[in-house]
């Protein structure tokens, strides 16, 4: 089922999500569409990452 929802409730899903140890694989496209709008409208925003291999 798709639907368009706010990026707030986008992300506020995906925190839910993770604290529940779920999974995100449903979301990897979605993903790949909040990286575009990041990179665009937010680009050079800094994050402290700790990434994992």
């Amino acid at each position: 089922m798709k639907k368009e929802i706010t990026l707030s409730e986008f992300a506020d899903e995906l925190k839910v999500r993770l604290n529940k140890g779920k999974t995100i694989d449903c979301c990897k496209e979605e993903l790949l569409s909040l990286a575009d709008i990041i990179k665009e409208k937010l680009g050079n925003e800094k994050i402290t990452v700790n990434w994992k291999d």
